[in-house]
């Protein structure tokens, strides 16, 4: 990976992932919607971008000749739902086609319980990220989709990367934002990372040194399949919204 172009980069993740991307001598283009704050906030060596994140068009310049692009927006409160954090994962696909693109990785960040309806987690934000997995999966891109646990509850002596899949655990399980920046740049990096799934946590013990062992020791993504591999409480794709429905064809049928 020589460039990567981070999305939400001066949000509570972004700005470590700039960071890690940087001590790992990316190039690094750090998207903002101002430029004057972003330069505030980010460290020296980010190119600052302005672009609407949502608007394919405004996004092609900033993602022309892009490694990997690693998404860390947030939208939870946009006044619709959530459903702005779809938009931009729509428009980063549709920029990446529109510019013939297939080989740039997507790591997304969404959340744990991404999986689950509202019905059940009670945060209709949470619909529209795993509306936005499942859009990215039907790309046809090499991804990493990254669900955090919560972010800095984690104990002094958690530096060890613990990875699930299943969308299984509930509660408030602890991680760093650095292990989630980790992990959404190494799954850019190694072979292993490609059409992963992944639920991260901190746990006691050793900082990782190997990403490759890490990720390999996880199960990819089925081909064709619009769910994590080992997700159980999937929602019917007839009770997404149209459309979504429409969207996931169009791209299923490029």
């Amino acid at each position: 990976m020589t460039t990567v172009l981070i999305i939400g980069a001066t949000g509570q993740v972004g700005r470590v992932v700039v960071e890690e991307a940087l001590a790992r001598e990316a190039t690094v283009r750090a998207q903002t919607r101002s430029a004057s704050r972003a330069r505030r906030r980010l460290p020296r060596g980010a190119e600052v971008v302005e672009a609407s994140p949502s608007d394919v068009d405004a996004l092609c310049p900033v993602l022309t000749g892009a490694d990997a692009v690693v998404l860390t927006h947030g939208t939870d409160s946009d006044g619709r739902g959530g459903a702005t954090f779809y938009d931009v994962v729509r428009a980063v696909i549709d920029a990446l086609d529109a510019l013939g693109q297939p080989t740039t990785h997507v790591s997304l960040m969404t959340t744990m319980n991404a999986s689950h309806s509202a019905t059940v987690t009670g945060y209709e934000f949470v619909e529209w990220k795993r509306r936005a997995e499942r859009l990215l999966r039907a790309s046809g891109l090499s991804y990493t989709i990254v669900r955090p646990g919560w972010f800095d509850y984690q104990g002094s002596g958690d530096r060890r990367i613990d990875l699930r899949q299943g969308d299984l655990v509930t509660g408030q399980p602890g991680v760093d934002r650095h292990h989630i920046a980790q992990v959404l740049l190494e799954g850019a990096l190694n072979p292993s990372g490609s059409r992963r799934t992944v639920e991260v946590f901190s746990a006691s013990g050793s900082p990782v040194t190997d990403f490759e062992a890490l990720l390999a020791a996880t199960r990819a993504d089925e081909p064709g399949s619009l769910d994590g591999v080992l997700d159980t409480n999937n929602v019917a794709l007839t009770e997404e919204p149209a459309r979504v429905q429409e969207d996931v064809a169009r791209l299923a049928g490029r």
